[in-house]
């Protein structure tokens, strides 16, 4: 993780909303779009935490996903079972 990033997520979880928001409008567009894409990745390629890799296969795979760290990651009604629904439990690898 870079210092720039460090700073940014240091900021969200001690300071006010407002010195975080003051944080983000003085980068530039292309420091934004570094930031996310920093903390994207370090958030899909953590081992501990598959919440985004799970998200992101169960929506690819036609359910619709749900917040929750426990239990199913996504529900979809049938069109063949008479309408029942149909859970989805994704563990997706971290390569």
């Amino acid at each position: 993780m870079n210092n720039e990033l460090y700073e940014v997520i240091k900021t969200y979880a001690t300071k006010t909303h407002k010195e975080l928001a003051s944080l983000l409008l003085d980068k530039s567009k292309d420091q934004l779009i570094a930031l996310f894409n920093g903390l994207i990745t370090i958030y899909i390629n953590d081992k501990n935490s598959s919440l985004l890799r799970e998200y992101i296969t169960v929506s690819l795979a036609g359910y619709t996903p749900t917040n929750t760290k426990i239990g199913y990651n996504g529900f979809k009604q049938s069109t063949q079972t008479g309408g029942k629904v149909i859970a989805c439990e994704a563990k997706p690898q971290n390569f």
